[in-house]
C-alpha cells in the first residue's frame, strides 16, 4: 500500500484555506469539492461538516478526516456510515492559538479589564490597582482536557496561573489539579476566578454553563467559552453579568451562527464577541495532521474503532 493508501484521489473541502504540497504528503492528490464531479471517487474526506449540496459518501472513502477542535457535528449527520472512522487532524498551531486566546483572556482578568474599560469610556481616571493581582493568585479552572484543553490548562500553569482542570474521565496533565467525573466538577470550578471551557459537545455537557456553575465561581470572575455554543444558558450568563458576580465573558461560539445583530451580547459592557475563530486550523500543521493520519490508518496494528476517532478522543 503507498503512503497516501490508494490510487484514488485525497477530497479535500477546504474552501478558504489551501493545503500546501509538501513533504509531509508526498504522492497525495488534493481535490477541492467545487472542482469535482459528483460521482467523484476518493480515499480521504477532509471537512469540517458535510455540505448541504453533498448526497452521500462513495464506497471508496475509507475514513473523514475532520479539520476544527472538534468532531461532534459528524457523527449525527445521516450520510456518516456508523462504521466510518472519524480522525480528528492534530494542528499543533491551533492549540497554541487557543492557548494564545485563553491566555488573552486570563491577563484580561487580571488587570481587571472590563473595569479599566469601563473607566475609560467615562472619561473617568479611576485606579484600581487593589483589583491587580499576582498571576499566582488567580485560580483557572480549565473544562475539558483533551488534546487542546491539555494543552490549554499546562500552558497557563506555566505562565504562572493556579489552574484546575476537569474531564469526564482521569486525565492528568503537567502543572494542574486535575478532577474528574460528576463528583469532581464541584471542587474543581469553585472559587475559580477564571473559567475557561474547552468541552466536546455531547449529552453530558450540553448547558453545563448553567446559573449553578456561574455561582460556584468567584465574585468578578471571566467565563470564557471556546467550546461549543450549546454548551452555555446565555440568559444564566446574562443574569450573572447583570448581577455584577460574573464580571466579563469572552465568547468565542454561540449556539446560532453567525450571531443575530439584535442579540443582546453585542451591546453588553462585559461581554467580548469573537467570530469562533480561536483556532484556526493552518495549512502546514492540517498536511502533516493528514499525513499522521494516513500513517495511522494504513498501519495493521490501528483497530478501526466505529464512530471513534483514532488519533484523538473528543469524550473529555
Amino acid at each position: 500500500m503507498t503512503p497516501c493508501g490508494s490510487c484514488l484521489p485525497i477530497l479535500s473541502l477546504i474552501r478558504r484555506r489551501s493545503i500546501p504540497r509538501c513533504s509531509a504528503c508526498p504522492g497525495v492528490e488534493f481535490r477541492r469539492w467545487t472542482d469535482c464531479a459528483p460521482d467523484t471517487d476518493y480515499d480521504l474526506l477532509v471537512t469540517w461538516a458535510f455540505p448541504p449540496d453533498m448526497a452521500k459518501l462513495p464506497a471508496s472513502t475509507r475514513a473523514v478526516l475532520c479539520l476544527g477542535a472538534g468532531t461532534d457535528q459528524l457523527p449525527s449527520d445521516p450520510r456518516l456510515p456508523d462504521d466510518m472512522p472519524v480522525v480528528r487532524l492534530r494542528d499543533p498551531a491551533q492549540a497554541q492559538q487557543i492557548l494564545d486566546y485563553a491566555m488573552h483572556a486570563a491577563f484580561a482578568r487580571q488587570q481587571d479589564d472590563f473595569s479599566v474599560r469601563r473607566s475609560q469610556r467615562a472619561r473617568r481616571w479611576q485606579r484600581a490597582v487593589s483589583e491587580i493581582r499576582d498571576r499566582g493568585a488567580l485560580s483557572v479552572a480549565v473544562l475539558g482536557l483533551g488534546m487542546i484543553g491539555g494543552h490549554v490548562a499546562s500552558g497557563l500553569a506555566g505562565a504562572g496561573f493556579r489552574v484546575s482542570g476537569w474531564s469526564r474521565t482521569p486525565r492528568e496533565r503537567v502543572g494542574v489539579t486535575a478532577f474528574h467525573g460528576e463528583g469532581g466538577l464541584v471542587p474543581a470550578v469553585t472559587g475559580a476566578d477564571l473559567l475557561v471551557n474547552l468541552l466536546p459537545s455531547n449529552q453530558h455537557t450540553r448547558g453545563i454553563l448553567d446559573g449553578r456553575l456561574f455561582g460556584l465561581l468567584a465574585p468578578g470572575a471571566y467565563v470564557v467559552n471556546l467550546g461549543r455554543g450549546d454548551h452555555l444558558d446565555e440568559t444564566a450568563l446574562r443574569q450573572a453579568l447583570d448581577s455584577g458576580h460574573v464580571a466579563g465573558a469572552w465568547l468565542d461560539v454561540f449556539l446560532q451562527e453567525p450571531l443575530p445583530a439584535d442579540h443582546w451580547a453585542w451591546a453588553h459592557e462585559s461581554v467580548r464577541i469573537t467570530p469562533h475563530c480561536g483556532g484556526l486550523p493552518t495549512p502546514e500543521g492540517t498536511a502533516a495532521a493528514i499525513a499522521e493520519a494516513i500513517k495511522a490508518l494504513d498501519d495493521p496494528r490501528n483497530p478501526l474503532v466505529s464512530g471513534k476517532p483514532l488519533l484523538d478522543s473528543q469524550n473529555s
